[in-house]
């Protein structure tokens, strides 16, 4: 008896050891992200006269390789007739990043010591960023969101995104990019109900050099921190 007591401690302390050796202890003192997140001050990015191009500000575009330059003047040509074929989220396909912290109606921060969970208000769409230490997949497909790894660094969350998909748009404006493209962000709280993003994007295939920019958001009060359902295809009709 006794000796089948010992055994079953042993079976259930040796993953609990072996797991407690691959996970790194979760970061202590760390700033709350949980809530309800809106943009300040987000583009007004005015429509050109009816078409479907939307107007960048002066230095809101990625510095594109010429390449990848001339694909973006085709965009920009096919939007202009009101052809939709590349707004993927007309035909209700997740934004993609980085566009999809553009947290155009809300963005919802859920966070736990090993995972930090994103939803976003505009087309239900979701990231996750895993905080216990594990690396991404050797097998990973790309997705429209990416795989997400994060750290802390004192009161910095670090995130490293890889494995993009490149039909994906990088922005409002239909810039396009690589499957090369890697996003890090350095998010951390700028105010007590101020959220800071700066953003690092590479990708050694359609930026000249990295593309560099920050984003701000505000918490939102108690009486404005729900998000309500955003679905795309209801209602819709597609054709054969």
């Amino acid at each position: 008896m006794k000796t089948a007591i010992a055994l079953l401690v042993v079976s259930i302390l040796v993953p609990l050891q072996a797991y407690s050796q691959q996970a790194p202890p979760a970061a202590t003192n760390v700033p709350n992200f949980n809530g309800v997140w809106r943009t300040v001050n987000p583009p007004d990015a005015p429509r050109e006269s009816t078409s479907l191009r939307w107007v960048p500000r002066p230095g809101e575009l990625p510095p594109l390789t010429p390449e990848y330059e001339a694909k973006f003047k085709q965009i920009l040509a096919s939007r202009e007739t009101g052809s939709e074929e590349t707004e993927p989220v007309a035909r209700c396909l997740p934004p993609g990043m980085p566009w999809f912290m553009l947290a155009q109606y809300g963005l919802e921060i859920v966070q736990s010591p090993t995972k930090i969970a994103l939803f976003s208000e505009w087309m239900d769409a979701y990231r996750r960023v895993y905080l216990d230490g594990r690396k991404p997949p050797s097998d990973l497909d790309p997705s429209f969101n990416g795989y997400s790894t994060g750290r802390w660094e004192g009161d910095t969350l670090v995130v490293e995104t890889i494995s993009l998909r490149d039909d994906t748009m990088l922005d409002r404006y239909g810039s396009p990019h690589s499957n090369a493209m890697r996003i890090t962000e350095r998010i951390r709280l700028a105010g007590p109900d101020l959220l800071e993003d700066k953003f690092t994007i590479v990708d050694s295939k359609a930026f000249t050099k990295p593309w560099e920019y920050t984003k701000t958001y505000r918490r939102a009060p108690p009486n404005n921190d729900e998000l309500r359902e955003n679905t795309c295809t209801e209602g819709l009709v597609f054709s054969k």
